[in-house]
């Protein structure tokens, strides 16, 4: 009896093995690398958010600039509609106060808004390593997926061997 279907049905399976394994590591490689993507899309959305942070407090800077300064000037009206001097002593002080507290108010709003935009941009640093590390993934797992599709022919070889010998 010959053993030629044996060593076929070996080697067969063993190949379809290593090409099973072969496909699932380049899946894996394939996904990881759509994963990656996505999260560079999100770190750019992060970075695009950080930006859109700063402006829209430089735009309410603005608002806020000139509302203290026709609120200074309201108070300035109001003393010197009441016959009092505005630009010295008590009056002076009152004005230079409240001016010194928008300008504290200011400096707060945009240190949160700096402190903001930096956290959404580790954010945006946190999905690219996010993205690198999915990729390295993916190889190691390709990588492994070569490593078990050799075993697999390995695995045939063996098989056939102990058919010869066997024989």
């Amino acid at each position: 009896m010959s053993n030629v279907p044996l060593y076929a049905l070996a080697g067969g399976s063993s190949l379809i093995g290593a090409m099973g394994h072969m496909k699932s590591g380049n899946a894996a490689a394939r996904t990881a690398e759509y994963n990656a993507k996505i999260a560079e899309r999100n770190a750019k959305v992060y970075d695009q958010q950080a930006e859109m942070r700063l402006f829209s407090q430089d735009l309410e800077d603005l608002k806020f600039v000139k509302t203290a300064e026709r609120f200074l000037d309201s108070v300035g009206v109001a003393y010197n509609s009441k016959e009092v001097v505005g630009n010295t002593g008590t009056p002076l002080k009152v004005q230079m106060v409240s001016a010194a507290e928008a300008d504290d108010d200011l400096a707060m709003r945009n240190y949160n808004a700096r402190v903001d935009a930096q956290a959404l941009r580790e954010q945006g640093t946190n999905m690219r390593l996010t993205a690198n590390l999915t990729r390295m993934e993916g190889q190691a797992q390709k990588q492994a997926s070569r490593i078990q599709a050799f075993g697999s022919l390995l695995g045939g070889a063996q098989q056939a061997a102990m058919i010869y010998k066997f024989s």
